[in-house]
């Protein structure tokens, strides 16, 4: 096995095995409904404890101080929807995100093993994941 096979049957395992964030995440909860842009959003780094989400074009989409809130959309615009189902509590957009984050979390986790068995000698396994998760457009912050 090449790391080029390596990487295209990672992709199709998680294609198959990914759970839909948030809907396959959210428990029975107040939910709010956020209207999103349906493009591209960043979340660069914090600046004095301030998540600000931006836009493809720059412009600030979201500000919040609740680094959950920011992953949560980050996360929820994956496929670039218009609309996001949000729990109204924080405590809940926090174990959402949590869950989700351990959900791919146990997915680079199975990756790094299986990859050190076939390739034991190699140190692209951060190289290969990263285009992995990139091919599907999944992030992990």
């Amino acid at each position: 096995m090449t790391e080029k096979d390596f990487t295209a049957k990672w992709i199709e395992k998680i294609k198959t095995e990914l759970k839909s964030f948030p809907d396959d995440f959210l428990r029975s909860v107040e939910i709010k409904e956020i209207t999103l842009p349906g493009k591209l959003l960043i979340l660069p780094p914090p600046l004095f404890n301030s998540y600000q989400i931006i836009d493809e074009n720059g412009g600030t989409f979201f500000s919040t101080d609740d680094q959950y809130k920011a992953k949560y959309i980050i996360y929820a615009n994956r496929t670039k929807p218009l609309h996001l189902k949000m729990p109204v509590n924080d405590l809940h957009v926090y174990e959402t995100v949590r869950d989700y984050e351990k959900h791919l979390d146990a997915f680079l986790k199975e990756m790094e093993s299986e990859f050190k068995k076939e390739f034991p000698n190699s140190k692209s396994f951060k190289r290969l994941s990263a285009q992995t998760f990139n091919s599907l457009n999944l992030t992990r912050h």
